[in-house]
């Protein structure tokens, strides 16, 4: 019968590995080979790898900032944003406007 110890350590054992492939930019086939691992096994950790990342981000409470910016209209330097048929518009509007102004 497994222990729960000898499970924690085979996890430990096999995330550092993980971890070690990601860092080494070698191919998982190849680093599986040269490991002895056999790639199915491979997948299953790295599943279970991905899955605790996941949650001890999840798990510690925080908030993610983000941050908004607004649009930046920036201003025409003659002063005059648009000019159709004489109407002369003096700041940026919408497109919509634009095209309801000129159908």
């Amino acid at each position: 019968m497994r222990t729960k110890k000898s499970q924690v350590n085979k996890e430990e054992y096999m995330f550092s590995l993980i971890a070690e492939q990601a860092a080494s930019g070698q191919s998982i086939k190849s680093f599986c080979a040269r490991h002895g691992i056999p790639s199915g096994n491979w997948f299953y950790w790295q599943k279970r790898y991905q899955q605790r990342n996941v949650e001890s981000h999840n798990d510690n409470g925080s908030f993610t900032l983000l941050q908004v910016t607004p649009d930046v209209v920036t201003p025409v330097e003659s002063g005059i944003f648009a000019e159709y048929k004489g109407l002369k518009i003096y700041r940026p509007v919408p497109a919509s406007f634009l095209k309801e102004l000129i159908g």
